[in-house]
Parts: C-alpha cells; sequence; structure tokens
C-alpha cells in the first residue's frame, strides 16, 4: 500500500513539474535574455557533479532546440523516462516568479 501512495505521489509531482517546465518553455522563448542564466546553471551543476554526463548532455540538447519553438516545447515536455527524470533534477531554478509558478499550476487544476 505504501508502495502505491508513494508512486501515486511521485505521479502527481511529475505532473506539476511538465506542466511547470511548459511554462518555463514559454517564458524562454519570449524572452530570449534568461538563456545565459539557465546555461550558466546547467555548466555549474556539471562541474560540481550535481549531474551526470548523460543528463548533460541530454539538457544541451534540448536547449540547443530553443531556436525551433515547437521542438523546443516538444523536448521540454516529453514524456518519455529520460526527460522525466531531467525535469526532476530541473536546470531553470528561478526563471518562473512566484505569481507565474502559481498560475501555471492553477491551470493544471482547470
Amino acid at each position: 500500500m505504501v508502495y502505491h501512495h508513494k508512486k501515486y505521489q511521485q505521479q502527481e509531482a511529475d505532473k506539476r513539474s511538465l506542466c511547470l517546465h511548459e511554462c518555463i518553455a514559454h517564458k524562454l522563448l519570449a524572452e530570449s535574455d534568461l538563456m545565459p542564466r539557465v546555461i550558466e546553471t546547467l555548466e555549474q551543476r556539471y562541474q560540481q557533479k550535481l549531474l551526470s554526463y548523460g543528463a548533460y548532455i541530454n539538457w544541451q540538447v534540448i536547449l540547443a532546440q530553443v531556436d525551433t519553438p515547437s521542438q523546443f516545447i516538444a523536448a521540454m515536455t516529453a514524456t518519455d523516462k529520460t526527460t522525466t527524470a531531467l525535469r526532476r533534477k530541473t536546470i531553470f531554478v528561478g526563471i518562473l516568479n512566484e505569481k507565474e509558478r502559481s498560475d501555471c499550476l492553477a491551470a493544471l487544476f482547470e
């Protein structure tokens, strides 16, 4: 029973993360001046060994698609296991402010 509860909690967290990352993708496309901060966070986390080489490369591949909005949004919101795991250790810290974050999550419950 505990396993099913934890699995449900993780699925709900993943839904919220997916929703937030879609909002983040749209904001990054609208405000490209935020990308250097994202790249800096990615590089710092990799240098501090907080990201594996595989995660580092996967994030680079996703970020490289920013010039093609539909592909970038699709990459940010992919539901495969790898991308879901990447979102659990997001590099997009501080991109959304609290209002944007709460508005984004409110849309999930409409």
